[in-house]
């Protein structure tokens, strides 16, 4: 059967949820899906093949919308996704939560669908009624499948826990810390502790400055807003890599799935994770060291131990690399669509 991947996103884009997106579309036509992207038509558009290093094309249908505003654009998505499926037989649609109504149409095309799920969802008429008659949903984590189990009813069969993934070959090349420190302009005779991400507030930035008050050796150096295709190199350049992860807001303690700590993983260089539910759901003391979540203090006094080359951190690094082997978006890709054939 044909996949029609409906994503309200404009692509390419360097935020995560572009990289994800185009990942798992590279899967899923590797794993030999005949798959189509069906999007907005926002941005300039262009090659994803190109712009993310894919090895293959992915076919891409960009529909006309209103841009005037996320919702009149969103709105208008849905009606010109609805006008361009409705005709097509035997299909199968694949979605993604990107915001919280868009694809409520994609019930009344009449076609077994599917959904990846990357958040908690609380209760209402849009998601009951896009739930209701569901074929399967992919939840990034267990924590989002206990949500959905509670809040829905959604039988547990029918949800499978998948969190993101990794492009392995990205990270095939090793760098040393000296040549990937010349590159990058950074000095060879410090220790940093790196941390990858956008500067995001639920994801509890503020710990870094706080924690990196308490240090004097060691710096925190934040990697933002740099092209994706970069961050390997940033990693080899670590003598430590950062995991965030807060109290204070939910998505960030209980139900994301960074992509970022697949990439640590793989990396080759120590990790040390704020110690949330989420993070648990991938890292355990075998793979990564853990510091209190909101506790300044505490992180500050891990990247100091850890700095000193404890007798376990090889080991947690060994472990880490062959644990990561089982996160690649092929492997991810492949079960989704074993769950969509039956």
């Amino acid at each position: 059967m044909k996949i029609y991947y409906v994503a309200n996103a404009r692509m390419p884009s360097e935020k995560a949820h572009g990289i994800q997106l185009a990942k798992m579309c590279e899967a899923f036509l590797l794993s030999g899906a005949d798959l189509e992207l069906v999007l907005p038509r926002r941005g300039h558009g262009g090659s994803l093949k190109e712009f993310y290093g894919l090895k293959v094309e992915v076919p891409v249908k960009r529909l006309p919308v209103l841009n005037f505003g996320f919702v009149l654009s969103s709105v208008s998505f849905m009606f010109s996704y609805l006008f361009y499926l409705r005709t097509k037989k035997d299909a199968i649609v694949y979605t993604i939560d990107m915001d919280n109504f868009s694809f409520a149409f994609i019930r009344l095309l009449g076609f077994k669908y599917f959904s990846e799920i990357h958040d908690s969802k609380e209760r209402n008429m849009v998601w009951s009624f896009f739930f209701k008659k569901i074929s399967g949903v992919v939840a990034i984590n267990k924590n989002i499948k206990k949500n959905l189990v509670k809040n829905f009813g959604l039988g547990e069969d029918k949800i499978i826990v998948k969190p993101n993934g990794i492009d392995l070959q990205m990270f095939s090349n090793k760098t040393s810390k000296e040549e990937a420190r010349k590159k990058l302009g950074l000095a060879l005779d410090k220790k940093v502790a790196v941390y990858v991400g956008r500067e995001i507030s639920w994801k509890g930035m503020e710990i870094l400055d706080e924690a990196q008050g308490l240090l004097r050796e060691e710096k925190i150096q934040r990697v933002s807003d740099r092209p994706f295709q970069e961050i390997p190199l940033w990693l080899a350049a670590a003598d430590l890599l950062l995991v965030l992860g807060t109290k204070k807001n939910d998505y960030s303690y209980l139900y994301t799935s960074p992509m970022k700590i697949f990439e640590y993983m793989a990396s080759g260089r120590p990790i040390l994770a704020s110690d949330t539910p989420a993070n648990r759901e991938i890292l355990s003391e075998d793979e990564a060291y853990f510091y209190q979540p909101d506790n300044a203090q505490d992180l500050a006094n891990k990247i100091k131990q850890i700095m000193t080359n404890p007798p376990d951190l090889e080991l947690k690094v060994d472990n880490a690399r062959k644990k990561v082997e089982e996160y690649t978006w092929t492997k991810r890709a492949g079960k989704i669509l074993e769950i969509m054939n039956k």
